[in-house]
């Protein structure tokens, strides 16, 4: 199952399927791995603008909320402002949890900023970072 639409900034496209914007915790992205920075100053180090990590944020969202979603299925996200975009793949599922793999390229650039999060769904029903 491949989940093809564009998240785009401040006017998102989606299926009926797609969710409501749920605020997630920050992103995590290094291009190298993860060392003992405080997330400010990752986030600050980062080329990827505030509205590039909450257009992120939609399109893995996007996936982790679908009911059916596989791994293999993926979204692609853009913001038109930085010109900064990406695709977010689902790369496991196991119960209740759901990993991710981010690829942006930042300003549009042909450097890459990778990142891995991974959500679980408690029983209320929210998906929280567990990774």
């Amino acid at each position: 199952m491949n989940i093809s639409f564009q998240v785009k900034t401040l006017m998102i496209k989606s299926a009926a399927f797609f969710p409501a914007l749920v605020v997630a915790a920050s992103v995590v992205f290094a291009s190298v791995p993860a060392t003992a920075k405080p997330l400010s100053r990752i986030l600050a180090q980062s080329p990827l603008s505030p509205v590039d990590f909450d257009t992120m944020r939609a399109a893995e969202s996007a996936l982790y909320e679908h009911a059916r979603v596989k791994v293999g299925s993926s979204v692609k996200w853009s913001n038109p402002q930085t010109r900064s975009h990406g695709v977010v793949n689902v790369t496991a599922k196991q119960g209740a949890c759901v990993s991710l793999k981010h690829v942006a390229h930042p300003n549009g650039g042909a450097a890459t900023v990778n990142a891995s999060r991974r959500f679980c769904r408690q029983a209320s029903g929210k998906w929280l970072l567990s990774q």
